[in-house]
């Protein structure tokens, strides 16, 4: 269209120029013939003069009808030259309105190339953009899906807390009717003893416990009288290498057929226990430090702040519980529900986590160090050993402490739970203290000259029945005290024969050295109560299981007693 418009003012100049050319022309021609009526006009005036009167009219009708034609071409000639300057402005005017059209032309052509081009980019982009349309789409729909399954879990969440509620209620009831059972068979007991004491006396036989041992410790000793009180061990009949540095922990699963070890090296191990055989390594990561055996899984501690559950049936890690911020000393799976796992560490938390989901069921804050654990068989009443030298008894249902013992004057390294509503704690001032659950009242304080606690989680443990305490100490020393009447029955060291000493007029009995298996007959031997043994030899940890106590050392041994 444009280029048309500019061709036809092209045109029109010319015709304009060729206008503008002939009226000059025209006007030349006026001009000349002007001339000439002025020269024509002078003459007659010039003959006037000189012809006389006769002729005078004539001649100045002629000299009218001349002006008269003069001033008509004048006033064509002024009209000839007005249409030309009206021309030319025309023509000037209208170049500039063709030159301004043709600058908006061209700027127009140019707005519509930008747009021409910008429409073939979008349509080079659409399928681009009709496939994130479809992928928005996609992801749309999965979005909703996701919601669905999220509220249906929720939905299946919701039912399952309202059954475990139910279930707990029904749990509570149980528990009130297990104390109150206890409490009846408590009081049975305690006409027994006085029925005994009755016909001892009647025998004349001296009986009751020494002067000043209260009530709770004459149940205590009557309910360990029984024929399947534990037997002491007496010698390290298996003793092997299990790490290559420190083994921090060690514990039996249920039937006491193996054992695991926690090393220093960041690996777990499994051996058969009565022959000491590798049954498995278990990968962990940085230093393993808290133990728990059950079934087929084995769950500890680290130091990466971490604690790992492995399977026995595959080798391999089952679950990572990930949460604490500090080190995880203490690991105990919840007996009566393998489904939950409690841990203890350094950021002043106990967590319980739910091992289906992988994910922290409750926190509970105790505001200091958490070294030790331990849960009842009833599953809800965890106790804690912290480096406060506080022993916490804690209400799952509440999320706090119903009740905080202030043991120790150290930090407690340790916490068990016992039979007959006992507990054992082990502290860094080198006392284990026996204390009562339902008064929590001490029992017993139990000490030894050469005892010393290793670390800040070294645990003491009970005998299965509860009837002995059983400690290791710095030294490499293994002491066993009587948990009735709180006296020392022997210190082991995996290089001598032990030294028994027994309680209520009992003669002492020292008998010859010898060397462990793994010494393989070439490792001198020390007196148990010279106390000076290789810093290796420190006792870390120990456990009890059935007829087989088991022990480790700071240089990577462990050793089975029986």
């Amino acid at each position: 269209m444009f280029p048309h418009v500019h061709s036809h003012t092209s045109t029109s100049d010319t015709q304009i120029a060729r206008q503008n050319q002939a009226l000059k022309l025209h006007l030349e021609h006026l001009e000349k013939e002007l001339v000439i009526l002025r020269h024509g006009a002078a003459e007659i005036s010039g003959g006037s003069v000189g012809s006389g009167a006769g002729t005078g009219e004539g001649k100045e009708d002629q000299v009218r009808k001349l002006h008269r034609k003069v001033l008509r071409l004048q006033e064509e000639l002024t009209d000839k030259f007005r249409l030309e300057v009206q021309g030319t402005t025309s023509q000037l005017q209208m170049s500039k309105e063709i030159q301004d059209l043709f600058q908006k032309w061209q700027a127009a052509r140019a707005e519509s190339e930008a747009s021409k081009a910008e429409v073939e980019g979008l349509r080079a982009r659409e399928p681009a953009f009709v496939a994130q349309a479809a992928m928005a789409t996609t992801d749309l729909e999965i979005v909703q899906g996701e919601l669905g399954r999220a509220r249906a879990r929720l939905d299946a969440v919701e039912k399952e807390r309202t059954r475990l509620r139910a279930q707990n209620e029904e749990l509570i009831q149980r528990v009130v009717g297990e104390k109150s059972r206890n409490a009846d068979e408590m009081n049975r007991m305690t006409e027994l003893v006085e029925q005994m004491r009755v016909q001892l006396r009647a025998q004349g036989v001296q009986a009751g416990s020494q002067g000043g041992v209260n009530s709770q410790k004459a149940d205590l000793a009557m309910s360990l009288q029984s024929p399947g009180r534990d037997g002491l061990p007496s010698r390290c009949y298996q003793q092997f290498k299990a790490h290559a540095t420190d083994v921090n922990d060690v514990a039996y699963n249920e039937n006491g057929a193996w054992l695991a070890t926690a090393g220093g090296d960041g690996y777990v191990r499994v051996w058969e226990e009565r022959t000491g055989r590798l049954k498995t390594t278990l990968h962990g990561a940085d230093v393993m430090l808290g133990l728990d055996f059950r079934g087929d899984f084995v769950v500890g501690g680290s130091s990466d702040h971490t604690c790992k559950l492995w399977s026995l049936a595959s080798e391999r890690v089952h679950r990572t519980f990930v949460g604490h911020s500090g080190n995880v000393y203490a690991v105990k799976m919840v007996a009566r529900d393998g489904r939950a796992i409690l841990t203890g560490g350094a950021d002043r938390t106990i967590r319980l986590w739910d091992v289906g989901r992988v994910n922290c069921k409750q926190i509970l804050r105790s505001g200091s160090t958490c070294n030790g654990l331990d849960i009842g068989m009833d599953g809800h009443v965890p106790v804690s050993a912290h480096q406060d030298g506080g022993l916490r008894v804690w209400d799952l249902r509440a999320g706090n402490p119903s009740m905080i013992v202030r043991a120790f004057e150290t930090q407690a390294t340790s916490v068990q739970y016992g039979q007959n509503f006992t507990v054992l704690a082990n502290s860094r001032d080198n006392v284990i203290k026996i204390v009562d659950t339902r008064t929590f009242e001490t029992l017993h304080v139990l000490r030894h000259e050469d005892y010393r606690t290793f670390l800040n989680w070294s645990r003491a443990c009970f005998s299965p029945s509860s009837a002995y305490v059983a400690a290791g100490s710095a030294n490499g020393q293994f002491v066993i005290w009587d948990a009735v009447t709180g006296d020392v029955m022997s210190t082991l060291n995996a290089d001598a024969m032990p030294s028994l000493s027994g309680s209520g007029g009992r003669m002492g009995i020292r008998n010859n050295s010898f060397s462990s298996s793994h010494d393989g007959g070439g490792s001198s031997s020390s007196s148990s109560a010279s106390g000076v043994v290789e810093s290796g030899r420190g006792i870390t940890n120990c456990a009890w299981k059935g007829q087989q106590l088991a022990t480790c050392t700071k240089g990577g041994d462990v050793c089975l007693w029986g």
